[in-house]
């Protein structure tokens, strides 16, 4: 299935791909508000992700091979590269970890999620952890939605939403922009554009084609199945939307 002809998805992600947020991360400052929101989004990629191993790979003891050969290798080469990837200087991070780097190379405030991560850890639940930790109210419905749809989500909804729903939404008019306010403020945004350089790459020569396959297989030709996929991936992108929009609003306010 060609993915990509369905008009309401692609009509929203026309949205967020051309989204006057991106107008606003004109200083440092407004780009540290966003990667504190946008930190979010990258740490539950990451359970989509792990939702996605579980169900595709066998994850428990005893072990068997789970039925499907090609897509159990496909979700492992993902999961590597997202969860321990190269960090650029020899060692290797979760993109998660890298993400942390970047905002700590740009002093972003990175209190919220380093205690949210930390309460999780303890073994606090999910929600618990949300409100303990003062994340932002406006990722608190991103994030639940995220996590809702990990836990009980089937596996086509999960995949359409993890392939789907947050494929290339940072244009490389963001690698412009960081450029240009580098340049303007005389500030480095070193880790940040290697992730991002990193995420393209990943994305567009191994991660994309390979989730695209994935999704096809768990939709098995089912036309149910395709309009419940394409559904997930409607309502992730339309919580990024909602997200984005709120991320404008709090830095119009502190302009």
């Amino acid at each position: 299935m060609n993915w990509h002809t369905d008009s309401q998805l692609e009509s929203l992600r026309h949205q967020l791909v051309n989204h006057r947020l991106y107008q606003l991360l004109d200083s440092p400052k407004a780009i540290c508000i966003f990667m504190q929101h946008h930190v979010w989004c990258v740490w539950d990629f990451q359970s989509l992700l792990k939702a996605l191993q579980i169900k595709l790979t066998c994850m428990e003891i005893p072990w068997v091979p789970s039925p499907d050969p090609l897509i159990r290798r496909l979700i492992n080469e993902i999961v590597l590269g997202e969860e321990s990837d190269e960090d650029g200087i020899g060692g290797y991070l979760s993109h998660f970890e890298l993400y942390l780097k970047a905002m700590q190379e740009m002093h972003a405030d990175t209190k919220a999620i380093n205690e949210f991560i930390g309460l999780l850890r303890s073994g606090t639940p999910f929600e618990e952890s949300l409100l303990k930790s003062n994340a932002p109210p406006s990722i608190i419905p991103f994030v639940t939605q995220t996590i809702g749809l990990a836990q009980t989500g089937g596996l086509h909804s999960v995949a359409a939403a993890f392939t789907l729903g947050r494929e290339d939404l940072l244009p490389d008019l963001f690698l412009k922009i960081l450029e240009k306010t580098a340049n303007q403020f005389n500030i480095s945004y070193s880790i940040l554009t290697y992730y991002l350089n990193r995420h393209i790459e990943l994305d567009g020569d191994e991660h994309g084609p390979m989730a695209i396959s994935m999704l096809d297989k768990a939709c098995s030709g089912s036309k149910i199945k395709e309009e419940e996929a394409l559904q997930s991936a409607r309502n992730s992108l339309q919580a990024r939307l909602d997200l984005w929009n709120a991320i404008c609003k709090q830095i119009e306010e502190l302009k």
